[in-house]
C-alpha cells in the first residue's frame, strides 16, 4: 500500500476491501460521558450517576448512544490525513450513518477501532466513500459498529481556503500510518456484528401498550452557536465550518449550521427520554440528505428543533419495535430518513 497514487479518488479506490486499524486506544472516561451528554442535551441520570446506571444493570456510567462520534471523528481525521489526502475538508459531507449497538459504552471501557473500506464510486460532483467502523473492547468483543457514507465534493475548490481549514481542522498532523504501526490489509467486514447484549432491557414503556401508529410526545430542543462550539470541543471536531461564518459561507453553506452527528445525538436523546433506558436502542439510522433543511444558527440567537416519533412496525416474536424519528426546523425536515430499532423485555 506504499505506492498509492497521489489523487485522492485513486487513493480511496485502492483502499476498497481493505481494513485500517487505528493505533490509538480510547478510554471512556466518566467526565467525558457527562460532557457529551450535556452537548447532545441528554439528561438521563445513568449518564451522570453511577447509582442510576447500576439500577439499569451497568457497572459504571453509560455513555449516550452516539458517544462513539468522539472516536470516529478522530479516526476519520486520521484517515484523511494519512491515507486519503487531498480532499478539501470543508467539502466533505456526512450523508448517511447507521449505528448498531451490542451494548452501550461504559466508563472504563478501553476501545480500539477498525475501519473497513467497503465501496467507492463517483456520482455527479461527488466522490462517495462507504466505510464501516468496528469498536472492540478490552476483552476483544465487538461492542458497536457504524456504517458511514462520506461525500467529497470535487471541482471548484479554493486551495487557499482548503489549506487554511486543514491547518485548523486537523490540528496535529499524524505521521505515516504504517510508521505508527497501523496496518492496511485486505479484509471483509461481513461477519463483524456487535456481540449481543446479555442484559434485559428496562424501558418504562410497556411493549403491550405499543401499536403501529403510536406517537411519542413531542420534544423541542434549542441550539446556540455556543452549543456548537461546545460540541466541537467535546468531540474534537474542530472544522471551522461549525463556528466560523466566513468559512461556512465560502464552503457553500447558508451560515453556521448544526452538524449531522450532533442532530443525530439529539435524536437519540429524544428517544432515551421517552424510553427511560438508553440501552434499549439497538440500531439507529439517519440520512442527512441534500434536499433536507440545514439548522441555521443565528449569531446571537438559537436554532429550534422539534422532534416527533411514531411506531412504524412491531415484531412480537423478537419483541422489537421500529420508531421513525422526524426532526424539523422552521417547519422543514432535518433528516431524509431517521429510524431506531428498540428492544423490549
Amino acid at each position: 500500500m506504499n505506492d498509492i497514487a497521489v489523487h485522492p479518488a485513486d487513493q480511496a479506490r485502492s483502499l476498497v476491501d481493505h481494513r485500517y486499524r487505528s493505533t490509538f486506544r480510547y478510554e471512556v472516561e466518566r467526565e467525558k460521558i457527562r460532557e457529551f451528554a450535556r452537548a447532545v442535551q441528554d439528561s438521563h441520570p445513568a449518564h451522570r450517576s453511577e447509582a442510576a446506571a447500576a439500577e439499569l444493570g451497568f457497572p459504571g456510567l453509560i455513555a449516550p448512544a452516539t458517544f462513539s462520534a468522539i472516536i470516529l471523528t478522530r479516526v476519520h481525521r486520521e484517515i484523511l490525513d494519512t491515507l486519503i489526502t487531498g480532499y478539501d475538508p470543508t467539502r466533505i459531507l456526512h450523508a448517511d450513518q447507521v449505528f448498531d449497538f451490542g451494548r452501550p459504552l461504559v466508563a472504563g471501557d478501553r476501545l480500539t477501532c477498525d475501519i473497513y473500506f467497503e465501496s467507492f464510486r463517483h456520482f455527479g460532483d461527488y466522490d462517495v466513500l462507504a466505510i464501516k467502523s468496528v469498536l472492540i473492547d478490552q476483552h476483544g468483543a465487538v461492542v458497536q459498529t457504524g456504517s458511514s457514507a462520506l461525500l467529497a465534493r470535487v471541482g471548484g475548490r479554493d486551495p487557499g481556503l482548503a489549506d487554511a481549514v486543514r491547518k485548523v481542522a486537523m490540528g496535529q498532523r499524524f505521521p505515516d500510518a504504517t510508521a505508527r504501526g497501523s496496518a492496511v490489509v485486505p479484509a471483509a467486514a461481513d461477519h463483524l456484528t456487535p456481540s449481543p447484549a446479555r442484559r434485559t432491557p428496562r424501558p418504562r414503556i410497556a411493549f403491550a401498550d405499543l401499536s403501529v401508529g403510536t406517537e411519542l410526545p413531542v420534544r423541542t430542543m434549542r441550539l446556540s452557536r455556543g452549543d456548537l462550539v461546545n460540541y466541537a470541543g467535546v468531540t474534537g471536531e474542530s472544522n471551522p465550518v461549525l463556528f466560523d461564518e466566513r468559512v461556512a459561507v465560502a464552503s457553500g453553506l447558508p451560515t453556521v449550521v448544526a452538524p449531522g452527528m450532533l442532530k443525530l445525538g439529539m435524536a437519540t436523546s429524544f428517544l432515551s427520554s421517552w424510553l427511560g433506558d438508553p440501552a434499549a436502542v439497538t440500531r439507529f439510522r439517519a440520512q442527512f440528505a441534500h434536499n433536507t433543511h440545514h439548522l441555521r444558527i443565528p449569531p446571537l440567537g438559537v436554532g429550534t428543533i422539534q422532534f416527533r416519533g411514531r411506531v412504524t412496525s412491531i415484531d412480537p416474536r423478537k419483541r422489537r419495535a421500529t420508531i421513525a424519528v422526524d426532526a424539523r426546523a422552521e417547519g422543514r425536515r432535518l433528516f431524509g430518513y431517521a429510524a431506531a430499532e428498540v428492544l423490549f423485555p
